[in-house]
């Protein structure tokens, strides 16, 4: 059985979408995959926002006590699979390791990108989700598909949350079923 792939969500501060992405894939994705989050910018001493964690709520989803991290160039390098929230993310990943890394997606884009990919085969989860990676990495080299951004809610209303994690909901979702990964 091959290891659990290293999956990476990415925001800006670490506080509201990278921390959503990051929890429901890991209980979504526990057996195939372990799941860190990290900021371009991290909040440091902070914790999710209260809002995200209402938001998350909505799906089951309880958000742990979550110490924000800064992203770095060494991360994004250890990671099997790297899902960034906006395309300003994927600039910055760029900037800092001097090319767009080929297992670097937007969580949008990578949705987008299974519903054209074949689906990937294996004898379980793990397998699944390595499969998952390289089929997304080949349909984005043979019909690229926008990064397409979810809106920072920082310090915006409740139902910018709401609508958010529906967003990452349905992303996930979407990648979760392709693959069949729980």
């Amino acid at each position: 059985m091959a290891d659990r792939a290293r999956v990476l969500m990415v925001c800006t501060g670490n506080i509201c979408r990278s921390p959503a992405m990051h929890y429901l894939a890991a209980r979504e994705w526990a057996d195939a995959a372990e799941v860190t989050s990290a900021g371009i910018s991290a909040e440091t001493g902070m914790d999710a926002t209260p809002q995200m964690r209402r938001a998350a709520a909505a799906y089951g989803l309880t958000l742990p006590r979550h110490r924000p991290t800064q992203l770095t160039a060494r991360m994004v390098a250890r990671a099997d699979l790297v899902l960034v929230a906006t395309e300003s993310h994927a600039r910055w990943i760029q900037r800092e390791v001097g090319e767009l890394p080929g297992h670097v997606f937007g969580l949008k884009q990578a949705a987008e990108l299974a519903a054209q990919a074949e689906t990937p085969h294996g004898a379980d989860p793990r397998e699944r989700l390595r499969g998952a990676i390289a089929a997304l990495a080949a349909i984005q080299e043979r019909d690229p598909a926008p990064l397409r951004s979810l809106d920072d809610p920082w310090s915006r209303d409740q139902a910018t949350y709401d609508r958010v994690m529906a967003e990452i909901v349905e992303a996930l979702s979407a990648l979760t079923a392709w693959a069949d990964l729980n």
